[in-house]
């Protein structure tokens, strides 16, 4: 099954993971925490790359926060 995510929740999704890892700390600790190469953690918090899925689950981890699926109503009901 593949997902895909809209503009809007991609961004929402991102500005999310950004304020949480503000809090966190610096994004060297982060990565060092979540297992993610610290250029990639660094270039994602600058807003200069998107993340995949498997590194979006690695950062939500140590962040402590709760990666879902949210579904959306079809049109018409």
């Amino acid at each position: 099954m593949t997902y895909t995510m809209s503009m809007n929740t991609k961004q929402a999704f991102a500005d999310q993971i950004r304020a949480a890892a503000k809090r966190y700390g610096t994004p060297y600790a982060l990565a060092r925490d979540s297992g993610v190469n610290s250029a990639v953690v660094g270039r994602f918090l600058k807003g200069e790359r998107d993340v995949t899925l498997t590194t979006a689950e690695k950062l939500c981890r140590a962040l402590k926060l709760e990666l879902r699926p949210v579904r959306r109503a079809r049109k018409g009901r």
